[in-house]
């Protein structure tokens, strides 16, 4: 019966479609999957023979299905009509939380990201620098995830970083500790503030420091109709809305790549009513964000998006914060560090995009 379902739908999906692909005109940007999508491949005599123009037909004719959002929502409803639990990456785990999956960690590329931050932090020489690997809800949230579900032990990072005597900040425990509070978003695949602050108070305890007490900061709720990444990918219509939420001291003034939008507030509030509402932390990736503060010093980090809602935290700690995106910023890290007077740098991804990236092996140049 089941396979009968999901045969139905599988037609219904195909004469629809075929037809409405003849009329109606391709879309370069999918707002609900935020990315771009594929468009008509050309068409050459060794693109064929090589498969590239197969492949790259298939993934055109995946992503200008007609009304390709609906579809993704039918077949999300009927992979769970059917008992699935897993779908597009995504596990449909317990108490409402969509889940991204990550069963495997790529070794031979985190071996060579964790070389060029040992590398970096050679090169900086007396200039403190910690790593930190934060683990995603797949690991932390582990109880949650179907029985026998694949799952990637994301604390091999912390091992082999360990081994190679990086200063490593392992959060893992102290997330651990917090499980059963609100440290990540049901639909999203970032933590949220909360679960940042944690971290925050670990790397601040390993210093030596103790972080001010949650009860001590201003809060505010940014939005409470949160829908992130990981719904984007199954567009479940029945899934939970999730709540961003702010904690600060004091307002900043902030300048993104190099001083062509400066603003004064961490948070980009017009990103609440776009299609992508995390965004207003810190406006989304930039190359390179400075954040000017009361405290003294001044922090780099190295950072994929987990560190946009991290650094509303340090911030309150330093003279200036600066924020890197290695996939947009082609200068020097070297560099930049002795131009600009750093004295502390922490590199902060999560677990997994640290594992598979590629630009931050360039760190050390």
């Amino acid at each position: 019966m089941k396979n009968k379902i999901i045969t139905a739908l599988f037609c219904l999906l195909l004469s629809g479609g075929f037809f409405a692909e003849l009329i109606l005109p391709d879309r370069d940007y999918s707002v609900q999957e935020r990315r771009s999508l594929a468009q008509l491949p050309a068409c050459s005599t060794d693109d064929i023979r090589s498969g590239a123009f197969g492949n790259g037909l298939e993934e055109y004719l995946s992503d200008q299905f007609p009304v390709r959002d609906a579809w993704i929502s039918v077949k999300t409803c009927a992979e769970r009509l059917c008992g699935k639990k897993e779908c597009g990456g995504v596990y449909f785990a317990e108490n409402e939380y969509l889940i991204e999956k990550h069963s495997e960690l790529p070794e031979d590329q985190m071996q060579r990201n964790l070389g060029a931050v040992r590398s970096l932090s050679e090169r900086i020489g007396e200039i403190p620098l910690y790593f930190m690997p934060v683990p995603t809800a797949s690991y932390i949230l582990s109880d949650l995830l179907p029985a026998y579900a694949p799952n990637a032990d994301q604390s091999a990072a912390v091992k082999v970083a360990e081994a190679l005597g990086i200063q490593t900040v392992d959060v893992k425990d102290a997330l651990l500790m917090h499980k059963d509070e609100y440290i990540y978003y049901k639909t999203d695949h970032h933590w949220t503030s909360l679960g940042a602050y944690y971290a925050y108070a670990e790397w601040k305890a390993q210093k030596g420091e103790t972080a001010l007490p949650l009860a001590e900061w201003k809060t505010e709720i940014l939005c409470s109709d949160f829908r992130g990444t990981t719904y984007a990918k199954v567009n479940d219509p029945f899934a939970a809305y999730d709540v961003l939420t702010a904690y600060y001291l004091s307002p900043h003034t902030v300048s993104y790549n190099q001083g062509s939008y400066q603003t004064e507030s961490l948070y980009e509030r017009a990103k609440l009513d776009g299609p992508d509402k995390y965004a207003v932390f810190l406006n989304s990736n930039q190359a390179d964000t400075v954040i000017y503060g009361q405290g003294k010093g001044k922090l780099l980090i190295l950072k994929d998006s987990y560190a946009n809602t991290f650094a509303q935290f340090p911030a309150e700690d330093y003279a200036e914060t600066h924020l890197i995106d290695m996939r947009f910023f082609r200068k020097s890290i070297p560099a930049y560090i002795e131009e600009n007077g750093i004295t502390e740098v922490l590199v902060l991804y999560n677990t997994p995009n640290f594992c598979e990236d590629t630009d931050i092996s360039r760190c050390a140049k």
